[in-house]
């Protein structure tokens, strides 16, 4: 639903290297829902703009630039192109033009419409045009050439900027600072450095994430939606959610992201096995091993999106300390991904302690967790009595055997109270993770770098290879030995490797472990987006 403040007011990100770049237009977001492609057209023979004359058609070489650009486009921003030979029909009109300003190579223009609503403020009508003229007179040699490395192409890409919703970063209210101000940060600027730029500048990316969300016209990210698109700029900084769901891209440089509230996503632009990630207290760090991204330490981020997939982290905690106080191991992927989604169906609770509440409470959860006891590898695992198997998990999460008190307990509480196996392996972690004692905080730090170093061997896992490596007896057993040998002082960034080497013994490929921060939280200057505000859609 598109409103008359849709229209009217530049919804900012509060991210100054992406607000700089907003214009008032075109608004294509605000076409109508079902709306997931533009037309354009070279015609010059109908729906020119009526104020200006003498458009030439584009060459057949300049169209075929064109159309290169305009597929980049596509993979940047998720928006289509649809090309027409009837320009009374496009919403985008190319054109040569002899431009009166000698010092000009080309230009863009756009227009809107829509009725104003008699009640209410819901626009029903909305139409934009955009039109885009290289000059050819003054700049008829660099804009014959539109190739993809050369001035024509760079200055195509700025008009086409000017198309998607750009201004340049020196007009407004909101500006960048002078030294920002450049073809290095943006395509959108005046001031020439380095180039002839093949692609969009970083801010330029940022900008227009906040405008499409990568995902195209009445996709689910951008603006026009309730789901934010916050880019960071390639330096160490804090990027901030909010109370929204929304999509965080650090952009390089070692940031500090907080999703916060909502189902948040952190976007990396290169494939899933470019990068290590690992489980720390405060959330995970993605270490780029191969680019220039450098690590992020992630908080309340609950997907992990690649270029090619999503590593979802919604419940991976809660998924693995079962897997580890269960079965002395780290879960595996096709495990890990089928409890995910069972518990997300189920509406489950993310933390150990209110899941082993829950538990008592809830009958599809207190079935997915008795499974874990009805598995076969329960049955190899614990042969023998009550009292072998509370051994067993003892073993599994602290190491140690339990004290004879602590045995006759939950020994007592299996067999003649009631507790399931399942449920109290599930509650010896859970009640050690709330020790305040002396010896319940070692354990505490026990428990969480094993879960660390499990957390960090299944997210390793990336290949078909992999998955398939990790579904042997033997591979589970070589698990059980990396992670017994874990202790609360264990380094987590030195045991990277011993990781790497566990995973890559299973398929004969070597894993080599990226960068980890040594001095965790780190703090660096706040970055916060002021996100979507409810009262926007009343304004008029």
């Amino acid at each position: 639903m598109t409103t008359v403040s849709d229209i009217e007011i530049v919804r900012l990100s509060g991210f100054n290297n992406i607000d700089a770049l907003l214009s008032s237009g075109p608004g294509w977001n605000f076409l109508g829902t079902g709306a997931r492609s533009l037309s354009y057209t070279f015609s010059v023979v109908s729906g020119n703009e009526a104020s200006r004359t003498g458009q030439a058609a584009f060459s057949p070489a300049q169209q075929t630039a064109t159309r290169t650009a305009l597929a980049y486009i596509t993979s940047l921003t998720g928006i289509g192109f649809t090309e027409t030979g009837d320009g009374s029909r496009a919403q985008i009109h190319m054109a040569s033009i002899n431009i009166a300003d000698a010092d000009t190579m080309g230009l863009c223009s756009w227009m809107s419409s829509y009725t104003p609503p008699r009640f209410g403020t819901t626009v029903r009508d909305f139409t934009a045009e955009a039109y885009i003229y290289l000059d050819n007179v003054e700049f008829r040699a660099e804009n014959a050439d539109l190739r993809p490395g050369g001035p024509g192409y760079e200055i195509l890409l700025h008009e086409l900027g000017h198309m998607l919703g750009l201004k340049h970063p020196f007009e407004g209210d909101e500006q960048l600072p002078y030294d920002d101000d450049h073809t290095g940060n943006t395509l959108m600027s005046y001031d020439w450095v380095g180039g002839p730029y093949q692609t969009y500048s970083p801010y330029d990316i940022a900008a227009l994430n906040w405008l499409y969300g990568r995902d195209g016209l009445g996709g689910t990210y951008g603006v026009g939606t309730s789901k934010d698109y916050f880019t960071g700029r390639d330096i160490a900084e804090r990027l901030t959610g909010t109370y929204n769901s929304e999509v965080i891209e650090g952009a390089g440089g070692d940031d500090d992201i907080d999703g916060g509230a909502g189902n948040d996503v952190a976007y990396y632009v290169g494939p899933r096995a470019n990068y290590d990630v690992t489980r720390i207290a405060a959330g995970y760090v993605v270490s780029d091993r191969v680019g220039d991204e450098g690590y992020d330490v992630l908080k309340n981020i609950e997907t992990l999106r690649f270029s090619n997939g999503n590593v979802s982290l919604d419940y991976e905690a809660v998924v693995q300390a079962l897997y580890v106080g269960y079965f002395g191991r780290a879960a595996d992927y096709n495990g890990m991904l089928s409890f995910q989604n069972q518990l997300a169906t189920l509406g489950a609770p993310r933390d150990m302690s209110a899941l082993a509440a829950a538990y008592t409470k809830d009958a599809g959860l207190h079935a997915l967790i008795d499974s874990f006891a009805a598995s076969a590898e329960s049955a190899a695992l614990y042969p023998g009595d009550t009292a072998t198997f509370v051994k067993g998990i003892f073993q599994n999460v602290f190491g140690r055997a339990p004290a004879s008190a602590g045995l006759s307990f939950w020994t007592d509480a299996i067999d003649h109270k009631g507790l399931s196996k399942a449920n109290a392996s599930l509650s010896i972690m859970s009640g050690a993770l709330d020790n305040k004692t002396v010896q319940g905080v070692l354990d505490a730090k026990l428990i969480n770098n094993k879960l660390a170093v499990a957390s960090g061997f299944t997210l390793s896992i990336d290949t078909a290879a992999e998955i398939a490596g990790y579904g042997t007896k033997a591979a589970a057993a070589s698990v059980r030995t990396m992670l017994g040998a874990v202790t609360a002082t264990t380094d987590l960034t030195a045991y990277q490797s011993t990781i790497k080497a566990t995973l890559g013994a299973m398929t004969g490929a070597v894993r080599v472990a990226g960068d980890m921060p040594e001095d965790l939280p780190i703090a660096y200057a706040d970055l916060i987006g002021i996100g979507f505000q409810a009262w926007e859609q009343t304004l008029v």
